[in-house]
């Protein structure tokens, strides 16, 4: 897997609470992007002013067996394992087991409406309401109920994807990404340690605000849907 790290955002990421400042450019790091709590107003900051505290620790880390994938985790841990998985007689694939391996799961530590965003290192977090426990356009609550059957899959092998399904690429197109671009599809997956490399949130989202391309962590640009033709062959 591309290390391409966690805590997935999803369609634009306001963040309920309105917002102290600006945000940091796309591509322009975590420091000040809609991944820095420090930046919500309603939030608690960090007592230290730190922005990776929210999510990673370099002592500690939050256990939870329900995780396959731990980088350093600060957060509590959604530990539901009923959530419910997209479902379409067009999906040509299946969900793998849990449609939470790898990142997925840790992007759930936010985006499932009932952890407060601001929780880290043991504190409770104030960080809930308005857009951060809503599911709908423009709201980041993605996992409210434990329900993803309404948004893009996750948790299925990219694996011979094409073969599956004509209409995804082997190869990726991303002209505005040259890390990206021409290379396997299988460059997005998670690799769960059973030969299958799984579809996450983090085979969209760059949540360090690097290597993404456009709003909401993505790794290509919405213009003219390019974010969706780099996998999907229309």
């Amino acid at each position: 897997m591309k290390k391409i790290t966690i805590l997935t955002a999803i369609a634009g990421l306001t963040l309920g609470a309105s917002l102290a400042y600006g945000y940091t450019a796309d591509g322009g790091g975590v420091v000040g992007s809609k991944h820095d709590m420090n930046m919500l107003s309603g939030a608690a900051p960090d007592s230290q002013g730190r922005v990776c505290a929210f999510c990673h620790t370099p002592h500690h880390k939050v256990e939870a067996t329900e995780l396959d994938y731990n980088p350093l985790w600060s957060h509590k841990v959604n530990v539901d394992t009923s959530f419910a998985p997209y479902e379409s007689v067009t999906f040509n694939s299946t969900i793998a087991g849990d449609p939470l391996a790898g990142p997925s799961r840790l992007c759930m530590s936010c985006h499932d409406g009932v952890i407060a965003v601001d929780q880290h290192y043991g504190n409770t977090g104030t960080a809930l309401g308005g857009k951060i426990t809503a599911d709908g356009f423009g709201d980041i609550a993605i996992g409210k109920f434990s329900d993803l059957s309404n948004d893009h899959p996750i948790g299925f092998d990219l694996t011979g994807i094409h073969t599956t399904d004509p209409g995804i690429r082997d190869t990726l197109k991303a002209p505005n990404n040259s890390t990206l671009n021409t290379q396997p599809i299988t460059t997005l997956g998670f690799n769960n340690g059973k030969g299958q490399m799984l579809m996450t949130c983090a085979s969209c989202h760059d949540v360090h605000n690097k290597d993404n391309k456009d709003t909401a962590f993505l790794y290509e640009k919405q213009l003219n849907s390019q974010f969706c033709v780099m996998c999907h062959d229309k």
